[in-house]
């Protein structure tokens, strides 16, 4: 065998076995980062062509992530327009009940109004009779 065909497949043995240990996190920890930048930049065409070949893992765990979370966001979106809607009712309902409470109030104010005009219009006899009817002897 030719010695350059024997140099080129241990050089891309050398860089798939590096590529594989890159892949596998045994670099991750490594104190000199010049070391670490070089054994990176040698497994980057492996881990280029096994991404392009099989996919890569991280990206599809966070779509996965990404899936989950758009969901979730979009059901705690659901429920908070149903919380609002349903506060917005009440309100309403609230507002209703408070538009009877003052036109009550407006009838009683009528209503004294109208008894004051009584009682002043009232004789005395009149009133003597009427505060022995209300309140006896």
């Amino acid at each position: 065998m030719n010695k350059w065909i024997v140099t080129g497949l241990i050089v891309v043995g050398l860089l798939i076995v590096v590529g594989v240990l890159y892949d596998q996190g045994v670099f991750d920890n490594m104190q000199g980062s010049s070391m670490a930048m070089i054994l990176a930049a040698i497994a980057g065409p492996y881990m280029a062509l096994k991404n392009f070949m099989f996919g890569n893992k991280h990206m599809k765990d966070f779509e996965v992530k990404y899936d989950d979370m758009r969901s979730e966001t979009i059901k705690h979106r659901v429920e908070l327009d149903e919380r609002i809607g349903a506060r917005e009712k009440r309100i309403a309902e609230l507002d209703k009940e408070l538009e009877l409470i003052e036109a009550k109030m407006d009838v009683l104010e009528l209503k004294k109004k109208n008894v004051a005009k009584e009682v002043n219009n009232m004789t005395i006899d009149e009133t003597r009779h009427e505060v022995h009817d209300l309140f006896g002897d």
